[in-house]
């Protein structure tokens, strides 16, 4: 008949096996955080595609973009140009 195992033995190889698999948890985690990010990346660039595309010819999505983008430009979106390459006959840049 085995012997019990020293429960402090017990105790110990329990703690390195919930470790182990903390360290698994993370990882997957860290993973799926990955793919997350990438899939949400993508998804932005597929409707800023659509939207880019279909700017020139909805004047009702032009004044939707008129009116929301100005908030979301930094200085240096200004100074790239962004705004007069959407709308090249705007002068002065967003209001």
């Amino acid at each position: 008949m085995p012997a019990h195992p020293d429960p402090l033995t017990r105790l110990e190889e329990l703690a390195r096996k919930t470790a182990q698999l903390e360290a698994r948890m993370q990882t997957i985690n860290a993973r799926q955080r990955e793919t997350d990010r990438k899939n949400d990346n993508r998804i932005t660039w597929l409707l800023g595609s659509l939207l880019y595309e279909r700017l020139r010819d909805d004047p009702a999505l032009q004044d939707f973009v008129r009116r929301e983008l100005p908030g979301r430009l930094t200085d240096r979106d200004g100074k790239r140009g962004l705004w007069q390459r959407l709308f090249p006959e705007d002068t002065g840049g967003p209001s």
